[in-house]
């Protein structure tokens, strides 16, 4: 899993270098995520909503409407886009399952119920901001424009440690007190681990002053692995891959706006 992040830094390296004359922003962002996992059942809503966990993340934008750039002046594509690189850190403190299978008075039911997961991950993660309204006319101070809302589609590398622990006692001691399907050989994944991700989402941008943006942006992230979670029992209903759910808000500080309004 070396290769893609060397990949991911070799296209910032190049970004930043070709980037000396272009307009930069940086921003942070805190939010809530909401790991869609091998705990709980599928279309359940506790189980989709109640493993929620917390995210931060701090953000590089380069923008392409400074005024020198050679582009085609016909070309109006590079006002609009915007490019974000960001490292994230993700906490998922408590994983559970929830659903009526995790409620049965049974054993089994106990064991399931009983199941606490963690998961901790830190990611890179370049993406591609389309703004629906020119970011020349609104970054520039006196723009009547306040709002910019965008769409973004980018691809993450994560670094991940997932954790399992049963309120009955040390699975790794007496791995029968966990449900008989994440006793079967291979069925665990429990420790650090890599993966790549895509990711795709909206948001708004709103100007708040002349250097100033605040941000809410809602993303969709596909995960390239079914072991985020540390599951993985060789079951049908477990061959699903891990998707994340992740609302942040933020601020957006404009270091070097230039525009040709200006001259």
């Amino acid at each position: 899993m070396k290769t893609p992040i060397t990949i991911i830094f070799v296209i910032v390296a190049i970004l930043e270098f070709k980037a000396q004359h272009y307009t930069h922003d940086i921003g942070t962002f805190v939010g809530s995520s909401s790991l869609q996992s091998d705990y709980g059942q599928r279309g359940n809503f506790a189980s989709e909503w109640n493993n929620n966990g917390k995210t931060f993340s701090v953000a590089h934008y380069l923008s392409f409407y400074n005024r020198t750039l050679r582009w085609d002046p016909n070309n109006v594509l590079h006002n609009h886009l915007l490019v974000k690189t960001e490292i994230q850190y993700l906490d998922n403190s408590t994983l559970e399952h929830h659903g009526e299978w995790a409620q049965k008075k049974s054993e089994a039911g106990n064991q399931l119920k009983s199941m606490k997961g963690s998961l901790r991950m830190l990611e890179i993660g370049i993406n591609l901001e389309y703004f629906l309204r020119p970011l020349e006319e609104f970054v520039f101070p006196y723009s009547n424009i306040r709002i910019n809302p965008f769409f973004t589609f980018g691809f993450k590398y994560s670094s991940y440690t997932n954790g399992l622990s049963s309120e009955i006692g040390d699975w790794q001691e007496d791995i029968s007190v966990l449900p008989e399907k994440y006793t079967l050989q291979n069925s665990l994944n429990v420790g650090s681990g890599e993966a790549i991700s895509l990711a795709v989402g909206l948001g708004t941008r709103f100007k708040v002053a002349p250097k100033i943006d605040l941000v809410t942006q809602f993303t969709y992230q596909y995960f390239f692995s079914d072991a985020i979670d540390g599951l993985q029992a060789p079951v049908i209903e477990n061959k699903n891959n891990e998707w994340l759910l992740n609302i942040q808000f933020g601020i957006v500080y404009h270091l070097n706006f230039s525009s040709p309004l200006f001259y």
